[in-house]
């Protein structure tokens, strides 16, 4: 049975935790001027990558990466799935950090980062250990729930913007694509790369309509345009670039008289979070789904030490700078997640629909 809604849900909800957040920081700082075209730029590259990634998918009657890769044989697929898996343990790695380090900033200043990156990793191990059927259920809850409080502060962040800050529209360095090849442009495309691979992962699990995740990711442009240049038009770009999370920082500038709460920033967040703790349990299951290929056991059973081992890491991360430069170290694995895995997939799919041709 086709569930497209809850695909599109979970598909949605994980770049946004993901996009205001890590995303206009790393534009911010690679681009002086122009940021459009950057943005632009990312939206394009990654919608060619889901198309092929959705293409070679589309070659195979519900069969998901790890069991396309199995067909090579179990040694190919181990090597093949690795660098995935430590690519997404390294998402899970750096997300839990940096956002454990905000929740204690902006909730709870007086608790020890252990005891906030304890809650938040046992919250979405609990729910990848329920299974795909309740994180992608949760996930429909989560959009009900938490869009209009997003889209209401979305609209209120524009009531301090200066509209020069916005020109000039273009520059000719920008239009040289210099900035592709910036540690901060490679740095931000963490906020798109880690949110699309699971469309390889749940079928035969959940089935659903490719033509309409592609028609949603469209959804994507805007939050992208929105994230980068609130702070931008709020603060001017030589401001900006000094935060670590220029939009929450712009959030917290945010004032409604007729509000009660003094601080809207803080529901902001608590949306984020909770779209973070979904897209968190998708990365332990999927991680947990690759090991099983080499450790065939229950996917429980790989849970729990997985989970300790990204709790340990996490925790010899001392600083916000040992996370920027944790997103350099695992540039390699982000690549290959990015462009070789869809590559693979469309390669794989067409090599596939000539043999079935064939036999037919």
């Amino acid at each position: 049975m086709a569930k497209t809604t809850q695909v599109i849900s979970v598909f949605l909800i994980g770049h946004m935790g993901l996009i205001f957040f890590f995303y206009p920081g790393q534009i911010i700082e690679g681009v002086e001027i122009s940021h459009w075209v950057p943005i632009v730029t990312s939206f394009l590259f990654y919608f060619v990558i889901i198309t092929v990634y959705m293409k070679g998918l589309s070659y195979f009657d519900n069969l998901n990466v790890i069991q396309i890769f199995q067909e090579m044989g179990k040694p190919a697929a181990i090597i093949l799935l690795l660098p995935l898996a430590v690519y997404l343990v390294s998402v899970s790695i750096v997300t839990f950090r940096a956002y454990s380090e905000v929740i204690r900033i902006i909730f709870l200043t007086s608790t020890p980062i252990w005891a906030v990156m304890l809650l938040l990793i046992a919250i979405s191990s609990y729910i990848a250990f329920l299974g795909l059927e309740a994180i992608f259920r949760t996930s429909v809850l989560l959009v009900f729930l938490g869009t209009p409080i997003v889209l209401f502060i979305l609209a209120s962040s524009f009531q301090n913007v200066d509209w020069h800050y916005l020109f000039p529209l273009l520059d000719k360095k920008v239009i040289s694509f210099s900035f592709l090849f910036t540690p901060a442009y490679m740095n931000s495309l963490l906020s798109l790369g880690g949110g699309f691979l699971f469309l390889g992962f749940i079928q035969p699990y959940i089935t659903y309509k490719s033509s309409s995740v592609r028609r949603a990711y469209f959804i994507l442009l805007p939050m992208l345009l929105i994230s980068v240049y609130i702070p931008i038009l709020t603060f001017g770009r030589n401001t900006a670039v000094l935060f670590s999370l220029p939009f929450i920082e712009t959030a917290e500038t945010i004032e409604i008289n007729w509000l009660m709460f003094d601080r809207i920033s803080m529901f902001f967040m608590i949306c984020l979070i909770s779209f973070v703790m979904l897209f968190l349990a998708l990365l332990l299951w999927k991680t947990a789904l690759i090991i099983r290929v080499a450790v065939p056991v229950k996917q429980g059973t790989i849970l729990l030490p997985l989970t300790i081992i990204i709790f340990t890491i996490s925790m010899l991360i001392p600083d916000w700078h040992t996370v920027e430069r944790f997103f350099l170290i695992n540039t390699i694995f982000r690549v290959y997640a990015m462009l070789i895995i869809p590559a693979l997939m469309l390669i794989l799919g067409i090599r596939h629909s000539k043999k079935a041709g064939v036999k037919a």
